[in-house]
């Protein structure tokens, strides 16, 4: 697959919605823990731009791309208000909800693999920051509430994204069309993360 300078105007699309998603499901853990407004907020934005404020930490990419376009802050501020004022409603749609956040969990594995591609990381390396793009953001999250993180329990959630990223090599070692690659790897980690919540299927435990 050919480098690219920049991803598909559809994709950047998708990127925002995962931006909103995520922001919502940290806004409603707010919600959950009793947090305030303010509160809500912050879990919002840290749950959506977390992972990708690491990513570009860790890679060195400065000005992280979070605050070169203002719109992914706006996004996750304007739904963690949203999600503070109308939240319980939210929180009765759970199936959606995990299908949306499944969604996003793909939007930013592809993201993540694609940007540690264009750093020039080994294969090791696209596997890793993939992974920290679509749950770091979670992880922080939990964090601040004191929880253990998502991917540390027998959901597979970090795994889902781990089976979309190795996807990203593989297709992309076969030189096939970019948007094969995109799509490919999104929907591969979106069904992985459904298809074990749907079937309750799990990783072992301790």
């Amino acid at each position: 697959m050919a480098i690219v300078t920049t991803l598909p105007a559809a994709i950047e699309a998708l990127d925002l919605f995962g931006t909103a998603v995520f922001a919502l499901t940290g806004a409603l853990r707010a919600m959950s823990k009793k947090l305030d407004l303010m509160g809500a907020i912050v879990l919002a934005v840290v749950t959506a731009m977390g992972g990708g404020m690491m990513r570009d930490a860790l890679i060195g990419r400065h000005p992280p791309a979070a605050f070169v376009d203002q719109s992914y802050l706006l996004v996750a501020v304007v739904v963690g208000v949203v999600t503070f004022f109308w939240g319980r409603w939210i929180r009765e749609q759970e199936s959606w909800l995990i299908t949306f956040d499944a969604i996003g969990l793909g939007v930013f594995t592809l993201v993540g693999a694609w940007v540690a591609e264009q750093a020039g990381l080994s294969a090791v390396g696209i596997l890793f920051i993939a992974m920290l793009t679509a749950t770091g953001g979670g992880v922080l999250r939990a964090m601040l509430v004191r929880e253990i993180p998502f991917i540390l329990k027998k959901e597979i959630y970090a795994s889902a994204s781990l089976i979309g990223a190795m996807t990203y090599l593989l297709l992309e070692n076969l030189d096939i069309s970019e948007v094969w690659v995109i799509w490919s790897v999104i929907l591969v980690t979106t069904v992985t993360r459904l298809a074990s919540w749907r079937w309750n299927i799990h990783l072992p435990t301790a």
